[in-house]
C-alpha cells in the first residue's frame, strides 16, 4: 500500500524484535529468532520395539511443548485412526499391515495425518530407498551419534510447526492485506491503534467492543503480528456459530467415544493456538454453563479434553470480541462477572464508521485496489458522485457493509468505473442529500427531514418510484430495528407483518438482527 497517497494514509504498525517476557508459570522464553516458529504443541507418537532405542528417543523427546505417547506395535493403528498426532515414530511395520506403503496409504486418509519416521538399520540403501518412495518423512538410523540425532528429531518437530502454521494461516481470513496495515485517520482509529501497540507486547487478555462489522478481529490480528506472539498460530473461533452442546469440544477437544459421533479423538482451539493468540469473536454468545470453565482455564493455562483424564498445559494469548454491553449482561445475570472481569483487563472500543467520517476514503481506496487485484486488474475510476454517496451514507453495517458495496459496484461496473447506478438504491440516494437523513449515534429516523437528490426529477416517475419505495423500505427498517434493538418478535408486531415477512425484507436489503441489538 503506498502511504505517500494524498488521498490514502494508512498507520503501519511495524513488527518488533522479539524478547524474553514473564509469561506466568507455564510461560518460556520466545527467543529472538523470527526464522523459527514458535514452540506450539506437538504430539508424538512413539512405536518403538526394542527397549535401549525407546529409551534413547524418549530422552531426546523430553523437551517442552511435546506431548510423547509410548505405545506398542499392535496399538499403532488404532491409534493413528482414533488421535492425532504430529509425529509418529516406528521401527517396524504393525501387525496386519504388509508394507510401508499400506501403512502411508491408511495414514494419507486421515483428516490431519501425521508425519511417518522410520528407524532403520544403517547402510540398508535399499530399504532407505523403498521407505523414503513409500512417504516417510525421513529415515533415521539407529546408529547415530546423540548430536545427529537430537539435530534430526529437533529438524523434523521444528518442520512439522511450520507446517502446523502454514495450514492454519491458509485456512484463515485471506481477502485483504496484512492487517498491519490498518486505516486510521480519524481520531478515535489512532487512539485505537496507539492502545493496540502497548497492549501487544503483553499476555494479558484483551477485550474488544464495538458494533458488527467494525474490524474487531483485524484489530485482534493488529495486537497478535506486532508483538511476540507472532511467531505463534492466530486462531480465531466464532462463538456464535458453535452450537451449546458442541462448544466445549470446539474449544477444548475431545477424546475418541467421549459423546455420540466422537468417532476420533479430536484436538480443541485452545491446543491449536498453543504459544499464540486464541481469538473468541461473540464471547457473549457463550454458554453460561461453560463460563466457569473457560475462566478456569483461562487462569491455569491447562485444558482437559472431553472424556480425558489428562491436562494438557497450553499457553496462549486469549483476545475476545463482543458487540454486547458484558457489563450489562453480568448485572443481569447472562455472563458471569468474574469472567467478564478476566476477559476485560484491557478493554478497546472500536468505533463505528459513521462516527469516524475521516477512514471512509482511506478505506475505499485501499479495498478497491485490493479487490482490483483478486479480479485480475486494477482498481477502477469512481465517479466523484458516487464517492459523495459513501461518505454521506450512514453505514449500519460499519466497514464489512462497505466492503460488499464496492465488491457489488466492482462486478456491475464497466468500463468507465463506478457509477451510481452500481450502488444499492438507499446508497445512491445519498449522493446529493440523503433521501432520509439519519442522526449519526442513534440511526433514528426524524419525521420532517425527507429530502428528494436534485437529479431524480430527471428520471422517469417508475424508476423513482421504485428507489423511493426500496430507500424508504430500508430507511424504515433501519428505524425501527434500532428502536426494538434487532428483537425480531417486536418488530414484526409493530410492523404488523409475520416475522417470516420481516425476514425477507431484511434479507433483500442485505440486514441482520444482530446489527441492531443494543
Amino acid at each position: 500500500m503506498d502511504c505517500s497517497s494524498p488521498r490514502r494514509r494508512t498507520i503501519h504498525v511495524a513488527k518488533v524484535g522479539l524478547q524474553t517476557l514473564r509469561r506466568g508459570e507455564h510461560w518460556g522464553t520466545l527467543g529472538a529468532s523470527r526464522t523459527m516458529s514458535a514452540p506450539m504443541l506437538i504430539r508424538v507418537l512413539l512405536v518403538i520395539s526394542e527397549p535401549k532405542l525407546r529409551a534413547r528417543l524418549r530422552k531426546h523427546l523430553q523437551r517442552s511443548h511435546l506431548l510423547v505417547t509410548p505405545v506398542a506395535g499392535e496399538e499403532v493403528l488404532r491409534r493413528l485412526t482414533s488421535e492425532s498426532y504430529d509425529l509418529a515414530l516406528l521401527d517396524r511395520l504393525p501387525a496386519g499391515v504388509d508394507s510401508l506403503s499400506a501403512l502411508v496409504e491408511r495414514v494419507g486418509r486421515l483428516p490431519d495425518r501425521p508425519e511417518l519416521v522410520v528407524v532403520g538399520a544403517r547402510d540398508d540403501v535399499e530399504r532407505r530407498a523403498e521407505l523414503l518412495a513409500a512417504g516417510s518423512i525421513a529415515v533415521l538410523e539407529r546408529a547415530l551419534t546423540e548430536e545427529a540425532l537430537d539435530a534430526a528429531l529437533s529438524t523434523l518437530i521444528e518442520r512439522r510447526r511450520r507446517l502446523r502454521l502454514e495450514r492454519l494461516a491458509a485456512a484463515g481470513p485471506q481477502r485483504f492485506e496484512d492487517p498491519r496495515n490498518l486505516v486510521a485517520e480519524s481520531p478515535g482509529m489512532r487512539r485505537v491503534v496507539t492502545t493496540a501497540e502497548r497492549v501487544a507486547m503483553t499476555s494479558s487478555p484483551v477485550l474488544l467492543l464495538g458494533e458488527t462489522g467494525v474490524g474487531k478481529e483485524r484489530v485482534a490480528q493488529l495486537i497478535h503480528n506486532t508483538g511476540p506472539w507472532a511467531r505463534g498460530p492466530f486462531v480465531a473461533v466464532n462463538c456464535a456459530a458453535i452450537p451449546s452442546e458442541l462448544f466445549e469440544s470446539e474449544l477444548f477437544g475431545h477424546e475418541r467415544g467421549s459423546f455420540t459421533g466422537a468417532t476420533r479423538a479430536r484436538r480443541g482451539r485452545f491446543e491449536l493456538a498453543d504459544q499464540g493468540t486464541l481469538f473468541l469473536d461473540e464471547v457473549g454468545e457463550v454458554p453460561l454453563h461453560l463460563q466457569a470453565k473457560l475462566l478456569r482455564v483461562l487462569q491455569q493455562r491447562m485444558i482437559e479434553p472431553v472424556g480425558s483424564e489428562r491436562s494438557v498445559v497450553v499457553n496462549v494469548r486469549v483476545i475476545a470480541a463482543t458487540n454486547r454491553n458484558l457489563r450489562k449482561e453480568a448485572e443481569a445475570g447472562r455472563f458471569r462477572s468474574d469472567l467478564y472481569y478476566r476477559l476485560g483487563v484491557v478493554e478497546i472500543e472500536i468505533p463505528p464508521l459513521r462516527e469516524r467520517p475521516e477512514d471512509i476514503e482511506p478505506l475505499i481506496d485501499s479495498f478497491t485496489e485490493v479487490l482490483g487485484r483478486q479480479f485480475g486488474g486494477i482498481a477502477p475510476p469512481i465517479d466523484p458522485e458516487v464517492l459523495t454517496a459513501l461518505k454521506r451514507y450512514s453505514w449500519p453495517g460499519n466497514v464489512r457493509e462497505l466492503v460488499n458495496v464496492l465488491e457489488r459496484a466492482m462486478l456491475l461496473c464497466g468500463d468507465a468505473g463506478i457509477g451510481l447506478g452500481e450502488l444499492p438504491a438507499t446508497v445512491a440516494a445519498c449522493s446529493n442529500a440523503p433521501l432520509i437523513l439519519q442522526n449519526a449515534h442513534t440511526n433514528s429516523v426524524g419525521e420532517d427531514e425527507f429530502c428528494l437528490p436534485d437529479q431524480w426529477l430527471d428520471r422517469p416517475w417508475k424508476q423513482v418510484r421504485e428507489q423511493l419505495l426500496a430507500a424508504g423500505e430500508r430507511a424504515y427498517l433501519v428505524g425501527l430495528l434500532t428502536r426494538c434493538g434487532g428483537r425480531i418478535g417486536l418488530t414484526a408486531k409493530t410492523m404488523g407483518i409475520a416475522p417470516r415477512s420481516l425476514f425477507e425484507k431484511m434479507r433483500k436489503h442485505g440486514l441482520r438482527k444482530e446489527d441492531f441489538r443494543s
